[in-house]
């Protein structure tokens, strides 16, 4: 007499299944993020597409995610590369109130979404921002000691 294998015992569990078809939905839209991600040109877009809600079930499994975790890498790195523009922006203003207004519109507009998810990058701006404020302003004194008679 010969037994036949039991097929139920080589079946992947139901509740296995439907985990690994969640990790490929979120790894897909992961991706989909990523790739908008790297195109846009605003904090405030980049902040909201990098969170991905990540589905209960699937919270002991984060080790599986790999995803998730290259979506957050590339949201810090355009997060990087947008800040790295603002400051080029910031070091061509020459006069003290174009700069004045064009930081002032970069910490209210821009750099408020770095706040929360990236508190030291939005600390160097910050930083970054005020040296040149300084730097500006010792400079337009500077000017203004050296030509006293005018």
């Amino acid at each position: 007499m010969t037994v036949a294998p039991n097929r139920r015992k080589n079946r992947m569990p139901d509740a296995d299944f439907q985990a690994q078809k969640l990790i490929q939905e979120l790894d897909t839209e992961c991706r989909q993020l990523i790739s908008k991600i790297r195109q846009n040109s605003h904090m405030k877009d980049v902040a909201q597409l990098s969170n991905v809600p990540i589905p209960e079930t699937l919270r002991p499994r984060m080790s599986e995610l790999r995803a998730v975790t290259q979506l957050a890498e590339a949201a810090e790195q355009r997060m990087r590369e947008l800040l790295d523009g603002h400051l080029v922006e910031l070091r061509r203003q020459s006069s003290l109130p174009g700069l004045e207004q064009l930081r002032g519109h970069f910490l209210h507009r821009e750099w408020t979404f770095l706040r929360g998810t990236f508190p030291l990058l939005y600390r160097e701006a910050e930083s970054e921002s005020e040296k040149l404020l300084r730097r500006v302003e010792y400079e337009t004194n500077s000017r203004r000691r050296a030509r006293p008679g005018r």
